[in-house]
């Protein structure tokens, strides 16, 4: 069975998959500073795509390149006083543990752009030679934007209304539109030879190099936000068709959403970021994944405490009853149709456009109707085996980690825990806290002693008490 993807290009839903094989292509980052939560949207999102896509038996290729040359890395490593590779190996780092952090797994291939130099000197050539770049000898060289009639059609804008990318520094540009496709080094710049002299890589042409590389059939899918739509995937998509014009570039373009804080997009260049590492430390990584996945991918998201704080009760909730089902040993006729209808939603949305939030809310609603069953007849807490085995096989592809410790609210106190207990040791710790907060420290020792002789332990942390079993 195929999967069905919008393509921003065409704007129809595109089939791929309908060979058993599916090949991603994901902009990933330039490594200049640490990512925010805005920039962990594609790679969690994908990755989500590619545990998907290979539990049903598809071949996948998942690309996601690193940028090590850019601008930004060279000024980062001239503000420090140290090399570019330096600053690129740090947040190369930085990027992996924060992926980790996330519960995000690599892809099957990260190829830097530094290790492309020749495919990219290759492709620029061609380019040249069927007319779509030149070079004004001063080591530059450019791609002709009017040489390509197609230019334009993926971000729906004529090109004499589009805005210039790129300022013309050496004035060696025939037109404001065109994109440099090679710059000539400056004193002190990293630097690699080339027919035109030494000199770095565009941003743009690196993509089209990797996909022509570690794609050779072209992408099935091409991913990347909103706001690489123009001028950078504008740029690929000309750069490839117009130097291959008989061979598949891209079949579908899909684009996600910008994350947005206090109706504005989260950038590093406005300051209104926050670290991934600091966002997983206060909200947990589940929290974050139910948050960026009840979402579709093609849609703006918005961040608050708040929107997170109900993410993470949701989330809770479902674990609670998850546990629940933890010691099934029998499958009743319930448990069986919530099982079969699970799979069959989940599947369903994930092949409509990989829509997540619709696969969760099969999730829920599966976890609803079983949790109404046990508050009606506690003895059916272990007669749903199946439904247990097909919500973990779900969860698992959705990248929950369902052995993260649970927790709970009560009397305004959160509690976590690493076995549930039962509702009134919820409240004893509840009550005990309360005592703490007032330092009312005979009352706190009283319900310590009144846990412990019931087998539990409290330990008291900045976040709020930790319950466990003695």
């Amino acid at each position: 069975m195929s999967v069905r993807v919008r393509d921003t290009l065409s704007g129809e839903l595109v089939e791929v998959g309908q060979d058993g094989r599916v090949g991603i292509y994901v902009c990933g980052p330039t490594v200049y500073n640490d990512i925010h939560i805005g920039n962990a949207r594609a790679p969690l999102f994908w990755d989500v795509v590619s545990r998907y896509l290979k539990s049903r038996g598809y071949k996948v290729t998942f690309v996601q390149n690193i940028t090590d040359i850019e601008d930004k890395i060279i000024v980062k490593a001239n503000e420090e006083g140290v090399s570019w590779k330096e600053v690129v190996d740090r947040y190369t780092g930085s990027f992996h543990e924060r992926l980790a952090l996330m519960g995000v797994g690599l892809p099957d291939v990260e190829p830097r752009a530094t290790e492309h130099i020749p495919e990219m000197i290759r492709l620029i050539e061609e380019l040249i030679e069927s007319g779509h770049a030149y070079a004004p000898g001063n080591g530059d060289v450019y791609y002709a934007v009017e040489s390509f009639p197609g230019y334009g059609a993926l971000s729906r804008q004529r090109p004499d209304e589009m805005r210039e990318t790129e300022k013309g520094q050496t004035g060696h540009k025939r037109s404001p539109l065109d994109f440099a496709l090679w710059k000539a080094s400056k004193p002190g710049e990293p630097a690699w030879e080339s027919p035109w002299g030494p000199g770095r890589p565009g941003w743009h042409i690196e993509c089209s190099a990797m996909v022509e590389k570690h794609l050779p059939g072209g992408a099935d899918i091409h991913g990347g936000g909103t706001d690489l739509r123009f001028p950078h995937h504008e740029n690929e998509l000309a750069q490839s068709c117009a130097a291959h014009p008989d061979h598949a570039f891209v079949r579908a373009w899909a684009h996600h959403g910008m994350v947005t804080l206090a109706s504005d997009k989260m950038a590093k260049s406005v300051g209104n970021i926050l670290d991934v590492k600091r966002a997983v430390e206060l909200h947990g990584r589940n929290a974050l994944r139910m948050w960026l996945l009840q979402s579709h991918y093609s849609q703006p998201i918005d961040y608050s405490e708040e929107i997170l704080d109900e993410k993470r009760r949701s989330y809770e909730r479902l674990m609670r009853l998850y546990r629940q089902l933890s010691g099934s040993t029998a499958s009743s006729k319930l448990s069986d149709e919530l099982a079969a209808e699970l799979r069959e939603r989940f599947d369903a949305a994930m092949r409509d456009d990989l829509n997540t939030p619709e696969a969760l809310a099969a999730v829920f609603e599966a976890a609803g109707r079983a949790g109404r069953e046990i508050s009606a007849r506690p003895e059916a807490a272990l007669e749903f085996a199946s439904l247990r085995e097909a919500l973990e096989e779900v969860l698992t592809v959705f990248g929950f980690d369902l052995e993260e410790e649970g927790a709970a609210e009560v009397e305004g106190v959160r509690v976590r825990y690493a076995e549930e207990p039962e509702t009134e040791v919820l409240h004893r710790v509840a009550r005990r806290e309360h005592a703490r907060r007032k330092k009312d420290w005979d009352t706190a020792d009283r319900l310590r002693d009144e846990l412990g002789a019931g087998g539990w332990a409290v330990e008291d942390t900045p976040e709020g008490p930790v319950l466990s079993r003695r």
